[in-house]
């Protein structure tokens, strides 16, 4: 019996397998499993967008396929509502020499949608698609994206209650996959659930309302969409510090190190950064700053950036460049610094995640009220504020 407002439930699920010699080797079974699930357990409510993220190999997949009861799991359970409707291999199904109008026919009674219920349905689909005038040719004629939009928008036109998505959120250009993530998003409005799979986090992030992190067939984190992702990259860079000391070279400069003072700054604090690069060359050198978060660039800054700026022709030889951030531009978060050193032609030396640093709240702020939906967004500057009384 599910709880109130979840329509599905999975409990305990593991999966597992056997090495290949261990098939002939009865003996060495216990020594050859792999469990490629232990003990998952979640529930997904009704009208809820829930993610799945990890590394390749974390059980991702595997998870899928047992919750569209393609593989059965070797112990635990699942309990849902409705029907559920997997898109594991986009495009199963399609007959390369029937048109898409005839695939979209075929595919909707595999993907299990009546034929009079797609009927009414046609107009809106093809135009989601954006196949236009192709829709009648046959679809071995199609490019990749093409294909890929067309099935993708079959998969989103169905009446299941779950959706089971494994990597199809980036399917198309740009513009597809944003009508993608908007109709997605009408589903859920309408009381549809959906489980995706994705290696694109700022999606993840925009979609999900709820994470899970898998590593090595097991939940290693789960919670808001934008936390979890977080946690998952802390994990995958962990090795980078406040200090960079690889040396990467070209014949005109080479990096020696970065430095920060320290890894972690409360927001009302400036930060200091330390650049040492050895100039070959009698000419400029340049060091563009680029900070980002875990989804995206969000500062870029270089000392030729100002209005007035005059070129400063320096003989070869070992600097040090200093940089100081502003107390109270950044927002709490996690940020990378990457260095970039050019001339000005051209690109020299990049220096990607050179280091990492951590902007935290100061302990007077940590509990105030305004702090508890805290989204992390990439500034916070002090602005000027005045309020004037205009009448009495």
């Amino acid at each position: 019996m599910l709880n109130q407002g979840v329509i599905l439930s999975a409990k305990n699920i593991s999966k597992k397998y056997y090495k290949h010699k261990a098939l002939l080797n009865q003996n060495a079974k216990n020594e050859n499993e792999f469990w490629a699930l232990k003990n998952i357990s979640f529930e997904l409510h009704k009208g809820q967008i829930l993610g799945i993220i990890g590394q390749n190999g974390a059980g991702k997949s595997t998870l899928l396929k047992i919750l569209s009861e393609i593989i059965p799991p070797t112990d635990g359970s699942i309990e849902y509502e409705g029907s559920i409707l997997s898109i594991l291999d986009i495009g199963t199904g399609f007959h390369p020499d029937l048109s898409g109008y005839d695939n979209i026919f075929l595919n909707s009674a595999i993907l299990g949608t009546k034929k009079k219920d797609l009927l009414e349905k046609i107009p809106e689909l093809v135009a989601f698609s954006g196949i236009g005038e192709f829709i009648n040719e046959p679809v071995k004629n199609y490019s990749n994206g093409m294909y890929l939009r067309l099935a993708l928008s079959i998969a989103l036109f169905t009446n299941n209650t779950i959706l089971l998505l494994d990597e199809v959120i980036s399917v198309g250009d740009a513009e597809f996959q944003n009508r993608a993530m908007k109709k997605i998003k009408e589903l859920v409005a309408e009381g549809r659930s959906c489980i995706m799979i994705s290696h694109d986090l700022p999606s993840i992030i925009s979609l999900c309302d709820s994470c899970l992190f898998m590593d090595k067939g097991e939940i290693a984190f789960f919670g808001k969409s934008k936390k979890v992702v977080e946690d998952y990259l802390d994990k995958v860079n962990s090795n980078i510090t406040n200090s960079h000391k690889v040396i990467v070279d070209h014949p005109k400069c080479r990096f020696k190190n970065i430095e920060m003072n320290k890894t972690v700054f409360p927001i009302n604090e400036k930060i200091l950064i330390s650049i040492s690069y050895e100039k070959k060359v009698e000419e400029d050198i340049d060091i563009v700053l680029n900070i980002r978060n875990y989804t995206s660039l969000v500062m870029s800054d270089c000392a030729i950036y100002r209005e007035g700026y005059v070129p400063q022709k320096t003989k070869p030889g070992i600097y040090e460049t200093t940089c100081q951030i502003p107390a109270n531009l950044f927002n709490t978060g996690t940020f990378f610094i990457d260095l970039i050193f050019g001339d000005k032609v051209s690109s020299l030396l990049t220096i990607k995640s050179a280091v990492k640093f951590n902007v935290q709240f100061p302990e007077w702020e940590k509990n105030k009220k305004w702090t508890e939906a805290e989204e992390g967004t990439p500034f916070r500057p002090i602005c000027d504020w005045v309020t004037v009384k205009q009448e009495s």
